[in-house]
């Protein structure tokens, strides 16, 4: 079985409008969610075979700081094409991964992140939760999905199934 994990960058800082998009750094919301996000993930012993992220200053960040609220040093692969990328882009890239990993947390952006889920989860566990993600994948938004193959390569649309998908905002969440 493979598993993906998607994370959505959280809230950047829009403070300084000259700045360019791909450099913006989180602002302190995004923070305050990423550590809310790093110990629910910790307490639930997650440890993705490898993380690809994108290039852009607040995903790395939030990575880094999910990573330090988890208290884990997960495998990070800098990512170029995930900054922006579509749906089709994002699955291309999962399915150039080696299997010698069975999970992979992709850490980037919108919409490209909202239309992957969809269109990768034929069936969903947590009744709800794909209208949820139908209406908004807001920053910080962590989801896990799992397929019935042993080869990144055959994963594709409607082949896996959504077994949590959680935001900062959840109740449920530390």
């Amino acid at each position: 079985m493979k598993t993906l994990y998607f994370l959505r960058h959280a809230k950047s800082d829009w403070g300084n409008i000259d700045m360019p998009d791909h450099q913006r750094p989180l602002n302190a919301r995004g923070r305050k969610a990423c550590a809310k996000t790093g110990v629910r993930l910790r307490k639930r012993g997650f440890n993705p075979g490898l993380v690809l992220c994108s290039i852009a200053a607040r995903a790395q960040e939030t990575l880094n700081a999910v990573m330090s609220a988890a208290g884990c040093n997960w495998p990070v692969q800098m990512e170029p094409e995930l900054y922006g990328a579509s749906a089709d882009r994002i699955l291309g890239l999962i399915r150039q991964q080696s299997d010698a990993h069975d999970s992979l947390l992709l850490v980037g952006h919108n919409p490209g992140f909202q239309d992957i889920v969809m269109g990768l989860a034929g069936e969903e566990k947590p009744a709800g939760a794909l209208a949820r993600i139908a209406r908004k994948m807001p920053t910080a938004a962590f989801s896990e999905l799992v397929f019935d193959t042993e080869s990144f390569q055959k994963i594709g649309i409607g082949t896996g199934c959504l077994m949590d998908f959680f935001t900062p905002k959840d109740k449920t969440m530390v």
